[in-house]
């Protein structure tokens, strides 16, 4: 019996450890240059963030959602009642973020600006986040500093895309002593490559 009892703990313990030994699956992720038209697992895509009115009403907030949700071009709409945020993730090569205002406002939100976050360095204290939040506050088409905290080193804006830009906004911050911190797998991305 106890050998039975120690050749079956050996199988399980031997079973337990292969499968801790198994690599696991990489998770699914669309190279930008095969982005499908409309990508299944929202994997792809131009994000907006829409600072919106509306989102109170729940019947107004799913409508939008089911509707927004089933546009062709758009991969994923999600939606924040307590930030007041719309997110919706869209193929550029079929429309664009003018569009998707056009089709929050017309589903019975109210569109206010667009939300962006970037990381800033050199904010030391509470004094620099008030600072800069006045030199936000300040700057043409910002519509709303939404936060600036200098233990995390982030800034987050709801600006009119009418008035203002993510360059626009960047410059600035950039008139301060702080310096907003770029994504550089964003940027290299963002850059043109040489031709030879």
């Amino acid at each position: 019996m106890k050998k039975i009892l120690a050749i079956s703990t050996l199988v399980v313990f031997g079973g337990f450890a292969q499968a801790q030994d198994t690599p696991k699956a990489a998770a699914k992720k669309c190279p930008a240059s095969a982005c499908p038209a409309s990508c299944a697992d929202g994997c792809c895509g131009t994000m907006v963030k829409l600072a919106v009115t509306g989102l109170d009403d729940e019947a107004t907030a799913a409508t939008a959602k089911v509707k927004i949700g089933a546009m062709a071009g758009v991969t994923s709409f999600e939606s924040c009642a307590k930030s007041g945020t719309v997110m919706v993730k869209y193929n550029p090569e079929t429309m664009k973020s003018c569009d998707v205002e056009k089709a929050v406002a017309a589903n019975g939100l109210k569109v206010v600006g667009h939300k962006t976050a970037m990381k800033v360095k050199g904010l030391a204290c509470q004094s620099c986040s008030n600072h800069l939040t006045s030199v936000l506050g300040k700057t043409e088409g910002v519509v709303n500093v939404d936060k600036v905290c200098h233990q995390s080193g982030t800034v987050m804006v709801t600006f009119d895309p009418k008035k203002t830009d993510l360059k626009k906004i960047k410059e600035s911050i950039h008139t301060t002593k702080y310096k907003v911190v770029e994504d550089k797998a964003k940027k290299a991305a963002d850059e043109p490559v040489a031709q030879s």
